[in-house]
């Protein structure tokens, strides 16, 4: 695929000269570390183009690396948790905030600040206020909370002027659930929220060999790897059960989990384990430097209940390592099952252990997978095509401004 210059093309047939001020944008999250993972190759070449204010509430994971975008910075009070009389407060911050700053274009990313950043868009009269689903809290729910929170998805829909989902079978599902009106949410390119810096994630056996080292891995172990926030809707549970099953008869297996453990799960989880298996199974915190744990790894493993699109399984398949994961929306569009990896169904521990022990065993098929997938995330997931495509999509919502 051929790279254009799409934005400054965009912008300047949409009626904005170079001399003329940048139009502004707000992206808005309830975490930096949302923007860490997800948007900072954004805001690198959105703010070429616009004015970027970032919003989002400091306190909540504070272990987030500084930014350091071309952006200005505000902090807002948004809590991650349902909590009226705080979210009415937010509401309030942000209506002052768009009262304050004549924003062109108003960007939420994840459900909270979905809601309420389309909330008082929608009552400051944004023009463009666009709203990006990445995984829905209320999917692996059940009774009144999943009825609540699918109603805050379904207003946060109302309420914005463009959607975006981040694959396809999430849009698929968003539109059978009735959250969203059919052809209004939109899929840009294959999906993914930011592809993959495949120049950043490579595979090399020198560093796969001193993170090992440094972890105190085997050279011959089988490391099956999950990367991401260690919380029971990430499947951490079902993964940890699996191991059991598996290393009981697989002596080489080793389990590494790698990610802030929010819900204080390592315990639990290290209890889990039997006393005699209990050394192959590390748990680490949060990592800044993800490509470099994925260089120990032999195969990732994501069985989450939940999941937009799974991105670290894109991180992986860049190294060529191919993933386990279940077979839900959003997973299911990062693997193609028995080519770039394995599917196996939600909650279905015996499954996954088999999964996981048939890549102990078959190690061909293991580098097999992972040539695919690394092909794969080539072709139609590099971050600067990803990208591109976000920007082109922000930029030309200027053009009725002619």
């Amino acid at each position: 695929m051929v790279l254009r210059e799409v934005p400054s093309q965009v912008l300047a047939h949409s009626g904005y000269a170079m001399s003329e001020p940048k139009p502004r944008m707000c992206v808005l999250a309830a975490t930096p570390l949302t923007i860490h993972f997800f948007l900072k190759p954004h805001i690198q070449e959105l703010a070429k183009h616009f004015k970027v204010t970032l919003a989002f509430n400091p306190h909540n994971d504070p272990y987030t690396p500084a930014l350091t975008l071309p952006a200005q910075e505000l902090g807002i009070p948004i809590s991650r948790k349902i909590a009226p009389l705080s979210d009415l407060l937010t509401v309030f911050t942000l209506c002052r905030l768009y009262a304050r700053e004549p924003f062109d274009i108003v960007v939420t990313v994840v459900p909270k600040a979905g809601l309420l950043g389309m909330m008082a868009s929608w009552l400051m009269r944004v023009p463009c206020r666009v709203h990006i689903f990445q995984g829905e809290v209320w999917a692996a729910r059940r009774g009144p909370m999943r009825l609540l929170l699918k109603w805050m998805d379904t207003l946060t829909a109302r309420l914005a002027t463009h959607l975006l989902a981040v694959s396809l079978s999430e849009k698929s599902f968003l539109e059978k659930e009735g959250v969203v009106p059919v052809s209004k949410v939109e899929v840009l390119g294959g999906g993914s929220i930011c592809g993959v810096d495949t120049e950043l994630f490579q595979a090399d056996a020198a560093i796969r060999g001193r993170v090992r080292g440094e972890l105190a891995i085997p050279e011959q172990a089988v490391v099956c790897l999950f990367l991401g926030r260690i919380t029971a809707d990430k499947g951490v549970l079902d993964l940890v059960k699996a191991f059991t099953l598996s290393a009981a008869t697989q002596p080489n297996l080793w389990l590494l989990l790698v990610g802030p453990d929010e819900e204080q799960m390592g315990d639990l989880l290290r209890q889990l384990v039997p006393k005699q298996m209990a050394y192959r199974i590390l748990i680490s915190g949060f990592t800044q430097n993800p490509e470099l744990v994925l260089a120990a790894a032999d195969f990732l493993c994501l069985p989450s209940h939940r999941e937009g699109f799974g991105m670290v399984i894109l991180e992986a398949a860049a190294l060529g390592i191919p993933a386990i994961g279940t077979n839900i929306y959003g997973i299911s569009d990062a693997i193609a099952d028995g080519q770039t990896g394995r599917l196996v169904p939600l909650g279905d521990v015996q499954a996954l252990a088999e999964a996981i022990t048939r890549w102990c065993e078959y190690a061909e098929e293991r580098v097999e997978f992972g040539a695919a997938a690394k092909k794969r995330v080539i072709e139609d997931f590099e971050q600067k095509i990803v990208v591109a495509r976000y920007v082109e999509f922000f930029a030309e919502l200027l053009i009725p401004k002619v």
